[in-house]
């Protein structure tokens, strides 16, 4: 697992002026299903309060278990968190190296296959980026005025 990322206590310090401070929190979850709830608690801490962290952690557990589903080559997964004002950043990166994600078309009698289109209706902007060594899909939020 990388360790250059710390745990929410650690990072969610300011890093900017004031006025346009950002936030950040990172940490690292092996790729299992018994981490998808921690993960959850993590994103949840780390956006205590903030008017978008339940759809925040919604789509952080959708694209976790995306990851423990179908990255099978990948140990690890790391979410990363930040703000900037109202707006939330979520990148959620396995070191996964095989195949790109998908969107399948999902129909009524599917138990699953609709995470990418939650995240798609949710999120106000989403993407992944397939590197050679890790796949990062990403989120942004920004609530309701």
């Amino acid at each position: 697992m990388p360790s250059a990322f710390l745990t929410a206590a650690d990072m969610l310090q300011p890093s900017s002026p004031a006025g346009t401070a950002r936030a950040t929190a990172a940490r690292t979850f092996g790729r299992c299903p018994d981490e998808v709830p921690a993960a959850r608690r993590f994103l949840r801490e780390a956006l205590d309060g903030h008017p978008a962290a339940f759809d925040a952690e919604l789509l952080t557990c959708e694209l976790v278990t995306n990851a423990v589903q179908h990255a099978a080559d990948a140990g690890w997964v790391t979410v990363a968190v930040s703000r900037r004002g109202t707006v939330v950043h979520v990148d959620l990166m396995d070191d996964g190296q095989t195949g790109l994600p998908h969107w399948p078309e999902a129909t009524v009698e599917d138990e699953g296959g609709r995470g990418f289109q939650v995240v798609n209706e949710i999120a106000q902007r989403w993407g992944f980026l397939c590197e050679r060594t890790r796949t990062c899909v990403w989120f942004e939020l920004v609530p309701d005025r």
